[in-house]
C-alpha cells in the first residue's frame, strides 16, 4: 500500500490548500491512504474540532498529534472516538495511545510518541512506552510518529525499534531533513517538515518571531500570511519490502 504522509500542518488556510489540492496528489502519486500530524492546525496550536471535521473530510485516515495535543481543551471532548493517536507517552488516559487503521484486509496500527530531550513535559520514556505497546499490537504494518526536538533521540529510536516496526517518522522541528533511509525494513526520516505558509517561521509570522528574538519579550506566535504554501512528507510503499521517497511541493495560492 502507498501511503502519503504529510508533516505539521500549520494553519487553517492549510487546510484550504489541501482541499483545492490533495485530490489530484493522490492521483499523481497513485496514493491509497494520507495520514498526517494534525497538532498544530487551529492557529497553529491544537486541533478544533471543525478543523478534525475538515481534515477527515478530505479522506484523511489518521492523525498524530504532539506537545499542543491538549492546547484546544475541547479536543477531550472528542478525542476518544476520533481517528487520532495522542502521544502514547503521555501520563494521560484520555484519548488512544495507538490508533488501528484497517485497509483492505490489512491493519495498520498508528503510534505517536514524544521525545523527552529538550521537551519541557512530564514524560514517560518512549523507548519503554513502545516496548510495552509492543506486546498489545496486533496489526500488519505498524507506523510510529516521533514528535521530538533531537535528532539523536529519534535515531536512537529507529536503531532499537528498526525490524520491529514499519516506518519511524520525525515530527515537531517543521524543518524537512534529507536523511530517509530503509533499515531491516524500517523507514526512517528525522522530520517530515511542514504543511504550511512557505515565507514564515516553521509557520510562524516572521516578524513577531524577529521581535521575539530581539527583545526576549514572548507574545502569542500568529501562523505567517503567505501566498505560498509548502506540503512536505513522505510516501512509504508498505508490502514485503518497504520504501520510503520524499515528497515536497510548492503550492502559490490567492492572499487569504
Amino acid at each position: 500500500m502507498r501511503i502519503l504522509y504529510l508533516g505539521d500542518i500549520v494553519g487553517e488556510k492549510t487546510i484550504s490548500i489541501l482541499e483545492k489540492h490533495l485530490e489530484e496528489i493522490k492521483k499523481e502519486h497513485h496514493i491509497h491512504m494520507v495520514l498526517c500530524n494534525a497538532e498544530n492546525v487551529t492557529k497553529g496550536r491544537g486541533l478544533s474540532y471543525p478543523h478534525y471535521k475538515a481534515l477527515k473530510s478530505l479522506g484523511i485516515a489518521g492523525m498524530s498529534m504532539g506537545n499542543h495535543t491538549f492546547s484546544k481543551s475541547e479536543i477531550k471532548e472528542y478525542i476518544e472516538e476520533a481517528t487520532i493517536a495522542r502521544p502514547a507517552n503521555l501520563g494521560t488516559d484520555i484519548g488512544k495511545s495507538f490508533l488501528y487503521i484497517k485497509y483492505n484486509q490489512e491493519t495498520i496500527a498508528l503510534v505517536n510518541m514524544m521525545g523527552r530531550v529538550y521537551v519541557n513535559s512530564p514524560l514517560d520514556c518512549p523507548f519503554k512506552t513502545m516496548e510495552r505497546l509492543l506486546s498489545e499490537i496486533q496489526a500488519d504494518k505498524i507506523i510510529v510518529d516521533f514528535h521530538g526536538e533531537a535528532t539523536s533521540e529519534k535515531k536512537a529510536f529507529f536503531y532499537e525499534f528498526a525490524g520491529r516496526v514499519d516506518a519511524i517518522l520525525g515530527t515537531h522541528t517543521h524543518v524537512k531533513t534529507d536523511d530517509s533511509e530503509v533499515y531491516q525494513n524500517t523507514c526512517y526520516i528525522s522530520d517530515l517538515g511542514m504543511c504550511g505558509p512557505k515565507h514564515s517561521v516553521l509557520g510562524s509570522d516572521v516578524d513577531g518571531i524577529i521581535e521575539r528574538f530581539k527583545t526576549g519579550v514572548y507574545e502569542p506566535a500568529k501562523v505567517a500570511s503567505d501566498s505560498e504554501f509548502i506540503l512536505s512528507g513522505v510516501i512509504l510503499d508498505l508490502g514485503k519490502m518497504n520504501t520510503i521517497e520524499d515528497f515536497k511541493k510548492t503550492i502559490k495560492a490567492p492572499l487569504f
